[in-house]
Parts: C-alpha cells; structure tokens; sequence
C-alpha cells in the first residue's frame, strides 16, 4: 500500500514539474509587447459624488424596510416580557 501512494506522490510530482517547465518555457519564449503610451485617467470626484448619491437615494428603502422590521422584532419582544 505504501509503494502504491508513494508512486503515485512520484506521478503527480512529475507531473507538476512538467507543468510548471511548459509554462516557464512558454512564458520565456513568447515576447512581451507594451506599448510606449502611457495610462490617463479621467477621474472626476464630482462624478463619483453624483453616483454615490443616486445609488444612496436608490438604496435607502431597502433600509426603511430592514429597520422597520428590526423596529417590530424589539417591539414585539418588549411587549411580550412586558406581561409575563
């Protein structure tokens, strides 16, 4: 049982090691092509304000609901120990 596992330990070993040698080789190989520009961004915090406000504004009832619901479990609970 032994000699089993340790021979398939052995396979799985070389075969990560072939893995990891064709992809070595293929990254050595293969040449990199960058382009000599380089990156600009147009980064409007105004603009992101904005978005932040309408995604706020389009969340906010979900919020209502949450605490309303949260609102009635401590109500109810309350009222419950209230007249025990």
């Amino acid at each position: 049982m032994k000699a089993l596992i340790c021979n398939l330990k052995s396979k799985i070993d070389s075969k990560k090691i072939a893995v990891s040698t064709a992809v070595i080789t293929t990254a050595a190989t293969v040449p990199a092509f960058a382009e000599t520009t380089s990156l600009t961004f147009n980064f409007d915090p105004a603009e992101m304000f904005t978005w932040t406000n309408t995604m706020l504004s389009a969340l906010m009832p979900v919020l209502y609901i949450t605490l309303g619901i949260s609102l009635a479990f401590i109500i109810i609970n309350a009222l419950k120990y209230a007249f025990r």
